[in-house]
């Protein structure tokens, strides 16, 4: 029941379902659900049509939602799409009502056997944009879903540039000098190919104080992508205790990495979690 000072459940005109004072919010709601009615990636046009907004107002909001990491943009098909930030908006929900595998489970798993940070990080532009974050410790540097670090010089960047081709690589890392030359050095490119080769050939990407003072990062790849967009894996650890941690935090990475999507794997073909199963390359969003 509602006091004198409560607001009335019905304060909202039938037309404007939730008043004009939060119209942008249920605008970029709609848009969620909808891709969540479609399950395709959509253009402007697709989502001005289906919900009938103006393109104009269609199109900032599709690229806000999209440079807060919420949509993946691909420039080419001009389409949207949603990124692992929105399946994360939920997923503490379904891990505790359903208590199945997730990648939830699994940063927790290595959170819990670092006592670091662990990062899930996707390329946006010239960023690796963090998806999600979890932490087993507070975070002393402001870490937080949806902070972009330089792709060509953050550890999970260094992963999901390895994915590229090195012409690719190159443009992004002139792109990124000429942009960051008033507030760093400029990138070594042949150090960065350099970084890159050795990356496809161990699996691993490393930075060292080379985007936080006094932070050094561990990356690898997931076997898993969004809309052919793949997905990086990386914890952190203080600068000075990477030397010494490195090759265990490797090993806690590619063995998580490997029980996890092997569990997954078996459960999906009703097998025993360790019995022998072959893993293909998971995908999120692409046409069958």
């Amino acid at each position: 029941m509602l006091g004198a000072d409560d607001p009335p459940a019905t304060a909202y005109l039938p037309n404007d379902p939730y008043g004009k004072s939060v119209g942008a919010v249920h605008r970029g709601l709609e848009i969620l659900e909808l891709f969540a009615v479609e399950q395709t990636p959509l253009t402007v046009n697709d989502i001005s049509r289906k919900l009938g907004y103006p393109q104009s107002s269609t199109s900032v909001l599709l690229h806000g939602l999209h440079n807060l990491g919420y949509l993946l943009h691909d420039r080419r098909a001009r389409t949207f799409y949603p990124s692992v930030r929105v399946a994360f908006l939920g997923l503490w929900m379904h891990h505790r009502l359903f208590n199945e595998d997730s990648l939830l489970q699994l940063m927790e798993s290595l959170a819990q056997a670092t006592g670091h940070v662990v990062l899930l990080a996707i390329q946006n532009g010239l960023y690796a944009q963090y998806m999600h974050i979890v932490s087993a410790r507070p975070s002393r540097v402001g870490l937080k879903p949806g902070l972009m670090r330089p792709i060509c010089r953050a550890a999970v960047g260094k992963v999901l540039l390895s994915m590229r081709d090195d012409d690719e690589i190159l443009r992004i890392a002139r792109n990124a000098n000429a942009i960051d030359s008033e507030i760093a050095a400029p990138l070594d490119l042949d150090a960065l190919m350099d970084e890159v080769r050795a990356c496809r050939a161990s699996g691993f990407a490393y930075s060292r104080e080379a985007v936080t003072a006094g932070s050094a990062v561990v990356a690898t790849r997931l076997p898993i992508d969004v809309a052919d967009s793949p997905l990086a894996i990386g914890i952190a650890v203080h600068a000075h205790e990477f030397e010494a941690c490195r090759e265990q935090i490797e090993t806690l990475l590619r063995d998580g990495i490997h029980h996890h999507f092997n569990s997954v794997a078996a459960a999906a073909q009703g097998r025993p979690a360790g019995a022998p199963v072959s893993l293909g390359r998971y995908a999120v969003g692409k046409p069958d």
